[in-house]
């Protein structure tokens, strides 16, 4: 049995965010946990893409923030990996925000062509990253089975 995600709890309901951070640099994800606390959120992180999936399978996310490049699996072949899972189960769609220090041209449509719902360069402003959370959160599955 996974923790009950956002969507899962009852209206009125004051629990946190469950996000998934998935980010290689110590210093990024620092910053980051430092963010979504102030969000009110409750974070696990995952240094690349293989630990990334591995916490995804174990389930409770309500969204996930994955760095682009990271060692072992880069972010791109995780969320392609986790939207096949998703599809061959049938589990409604995890909320995947792209985190990426490449802002060229092209970058984003490789990101939604990965399976990623936004997209966020760094270094990023508080009030970026808190619409892109925000974003997220609504996109979470209504109902969503545990």
């Amino acid at each position: 049995s996974r923790p009950a995600a956002a969507a899962d709890r009852p209206a009125g309901a004051a629990a946190p965010l469950r996000v998934l951070l998935a980010e290689d640099t110590e210093m990024n994800r620092q910053l980051a946990r430092i963010l979504l606390a102030r969000l009110g959120c409750e974070v696990d992180d995952a240094a690349n893409g293989e630990q990334a999936l591995a916490a995804m399978a174990r389930g409770g996310y309500d969204l996930v923030l994955m760095d682009c490049m990271m060692p072992l699996m880069d972010g791109y072949e995780a969320t392609r990996r986790w939207r096949a899972h998703e599809a061959a189960a049938g589990l409604p769609r995890l909320p995947v925000v792209a985190l990426t220090a490449s802002a060229v041209e092209g970058d984003r449509q490789r990101c939604l062509e990965a399976g990623m719902d936004d997209y966020l360069a760094k270094p990023f402003k508080l009030e970026e990253f808190s619409a892109a959370v925000r974003r997220a959160a609504g996109m979470a599955p209504a109902g969503a089975p545990p």
